[in-house]
C-alpha cells in the first residue's frame, strides 16, 4: 500500500526555534524567558493567517517539556515528548480548537484536568487556537484559572482577531504579535524546501507564489504543492499564471505605463483579457495594488530601493514608472485599486466596475495636488480684493464725468441724474468684491484641513 502523502506545510513545519521564519522578536523573547526561568502563566500569539502562531505555541510547549533541551532553550525535536507534541499526541499538551468548541461546557471540560500533574514533562500546557471564537460565558469560565493557574500549568492562546478578546483576558497574557513574512524570506525558505524535495523551480516562479501569498508562509507552501501537482517537478512562470490566474509583472508595468499616457483603450483591452481568460479579478487587482505600493515606496524614498522586496535589476525601470505618476498620483492609484478590489467580489457588474476604475486612472496625469489648488484659490481671493478697491476709485471718477456731461450744446442744464457713489460701489463690488470675514475664515479652515501652505 502506498504511503500517504504529507503536504509540504506539515512536512516542513518547524521543530526548533531556529526554523521559525521571519519572527526573530518572538524567538528571542521566548528563548530568554525559558533560559532565565521567567515563563509567564499565559501567552497570546496574534497575527495574520499562516505566519506561525500555532507553530510558535507548539514550539514553546516542546521547549518547556523537552527532555534534552540545550542551554539555548532549543527543543531537541528528537525526544519522545517533542515528537508527540509535533504529532499532537502528547498527554501533557492539550490542544483545543475554539472555533468548534466555543461553548462554556467545552472550556469547563478541559479545565477539569487542570489540577492533574504532568504525566511526563514539567508542565501541562493548554493550547487554545482561534481563542476569539469562545463565547462570553466561556471566557468568564476561563478567566480565573487563566489568572492563577497551578504552578505546573501554562496557557498558550492563538488568534487572528485579538480585538474580539475581552480586555480582562488580554491583561492576563503576555502578547506576541507574529508579523507577516517578507517575500525575500519566503523565497529563501521555499528554495531550501525545493532543494530538499528535488524540485527545479526558478526564482521568479517562487517570487510570484510568495507575492500572492501576502506574507503567509503556509499559503505559499500550499500553492507550491498545487503548482507541482499541476506541472510536475519543473514548473514555469507560465504554469503559475495558468494555475493561479496571475498576470506577470512586466505586463502590469506595461498597463501602468499606458495609464500614465492616458491610454484608456489599453486599459479596456486589459480588462477584457482578464475577464475573458477566467482569471481571478481580485487576485489581479491585488497584484496591481502590491506593485503600486512598491512604486509608492520607491517614489517616497527618492529612488532608494533598500528594504524593498524588489530585485535589483528591476529598480531602474520601476523608478521610471514611479516618476511618471509622482507620489500624489501613486497614492490616488492605490486608493482606487484597493477600493475596487474590495467591492468587485460583491458587485452586480464587476467588469463595468473594473473598466471604470482603469479609465479613472488614465486621468491621473490631469490631477493636481490639493496644496497647489489651495494656493491658486488664495491668489484669486487676493486679486478679487484688490479689484474691489480699484473699482471704488473708478466709481468716483465716473461721477465727475457724469456731471460734466450734463451740460448740452444748447446751454440747458438737463441731464440724466448721475448715479450716486454708493450705487457705483455696489455695481463694481457685484462682480469683484472683497471677501467677508466668514469667507476668509472658511478659506483658512480648508488650508489647514488639506495641509496647504
Amino acid at each position: 500500500m502506498t504511503e500517504a502523502y504529507t503536504v509540504l506545510a506539515r512536512k516542513y513545519r518547524p521543530r526548533r526555534f531556529a526554523d521559525l521564519v521571519g519572527q526573530p522578536h518572538v524567538v528571542n523573547a521566548l528563548r530568554n524567558a525559558i533560559v532565565t526561568n521567567r515563563v509567564a502563566q499565559a501567552f497570546l500569539f496574534t497575527g495574520p493567517r499562516g505566519t506561525g502562531k500555532t507553530t510558535s505555541a507548539r514550539l514553546l510547549a516542546s521547549a518547556l517539556n523537552c527532555a534534552r533541551r540545550g542551554d539555548d532553550a532549543e527543543p531537541c525535536g528528537e525526544c519522545e515528548s517533542c515528537k508527540d507534541v509535533a504529532r499532537g499526541e502528547d498527554l501533557d499538551v492539550i490542544e483545543m480548537d475554539a472555533a468548534s468548541n466555543s461553548r462554556v461546557d467545552d472550556i469547563r471540560q478541559r479545565l477539569e484536568s487542570v489540577d492533574t500533574r504532568p504525566a511526563r514533562g514539567r508542565y501541562r500546557v493548554f493550547i487554545i487556537d482561534e481563542v476569539h471564537m469562545l463565547s462570553t460565558s466561556a471566557f468568564n469560565a476561563l478567566l480565573k484559572t487563566l489568572e492563577e493557574p497551578p504552578a505546573h500549568v501554562k496557557f498558550i492562546l492563538a488568534t487572528t482577531n485579538p480585538e474580539k478578546i475581552p480586555e480582562t483576558v488580554l491583561s492576563r497574557c503576555q502578547r506576541y504579535d507574529v508579523r507577516r513574512v517578507t517575500t525575500a524570506e519566503m523565497v529563501a525558505r521555499l528554495g531550501e524546501i525545493c532543494a530538499a524535495e528535488k524540485l527545479h523551480v526558478a526564482p521568479e516562479v517562487l517570487r510570484a507564489i510568495c507575492e500572492i501569498s501576502e506574507g503567509g508562509l503556509r499559503d505559499a507552501l500550499g500553492r507550491l504543492d498545487q503548482l507541482v501537482a499541476f506541472a510536475g517537478d519543473r514548473p514555469t512562470l507560465e504554469h503559475a499564471e495558468k494555475v493561479f490566474g496571475l498576470i506577470s509583472r512586466p505586463r502590469l508595468v506595461e498597463l501602468l505605463n499606458a495609464l500614465a499616457r492616458g491610454d484608456a483603450a489599453f486599459g479596456l483591452r486589459f480588462a477584457e483579457e482578464v475577464f475573458d481568460s477566467g482569471k481571478d479579478v481580485a487576485e489581479v487587482l491585488g497584484s496591481l495594488v502590491s506593485l503600486t505600493r512598491l512604486l509608492m515606496l520607491l517614489a517616497a524614498s527618492g529612488g532608494e530601493a533598500k528594504g524593498l522586496d524588489l530585485p535589483a535589476d528591476e529598480v531602474p525601470q520601476m523608478h521610471k514608472v514611479a516618476e511618471r505618476f509622482g507620489l500624489h498620483g501613486l497614492v490616488y492609484i492605490a486608493e482606487i485599486l484597493s477600493d475596487c478590489r474590495q467591492r468587485v467580489r460583491r458587485a452586480a457588474f464587476p467588469r463595468v466596475m473594473v473598466e471604470a476604475a482603469l479609465i479613472k486612472l488614465t486621468l491621473v496625469g490631469q490631477l493636481e495636488p490639493v496644496g497647489v489648488l489651495m494656493d491658486r484659490l488664495s491668489e484669486m481671493t487676493d486679486t478679487d480684493s484688490l479689484s474691489g478697491v480699484t473699482g471704488q476709485g473708478d466709481s468716483s471718477k465716473s461721477d465727475a464725468g457724469a456731471q460734466q456731461a450734463s451740460q448740452n450744446v444748447g446751454g440747458r442744464q438737463e441731464s440724466a441724474k448721475p448715479a450716486t457713489r454708493s450705487e457705483n460701489s455696489d455695481v463694481s463690488q457685484g462682480s469683484k468684491r472683497t471677501p467677508t470675514e466668514s469667507e476668509k475664515a472658511a478659506l483658512e479652515t480648508l488650508k489647514r484641513k488639506f495641509g496647504a501652505r
